[in-house]
């Protein structure tokens, strides 16, 4: 995982959190489903405090998104 000292992980990083792929991740931030995450060149950057957020919720989200 990223150094813990930064605000923000990579999508890599939280897609290995909450048990789902990165592109997932990736897509949810394009739709604004993860509050703060931020586009830094091209890469996303998420926020440490998203991580707090439920794994079930987040597996929710991404399977929502599927469906789309």
């Amino acid at each position: 995982m990223a150094d813990k000292q930064s605000a923000y992980v990579s999508p890599e990083d939280a897609a290995v959190y909450f048990d789902t792929t990165p592109e997932k991740i990736r897509r949810l931030c394009r739709d604004g489903k993860i509050p703060g995450a931020r586009k830094l060149g091209r890469e996303w950057r998420i926020p440490r405090s998203f991580l707090d957020t439920d794994v079930d919720t987040v597996q929710k989200m991404a399977e929502d998104e599927d469906k789309k």
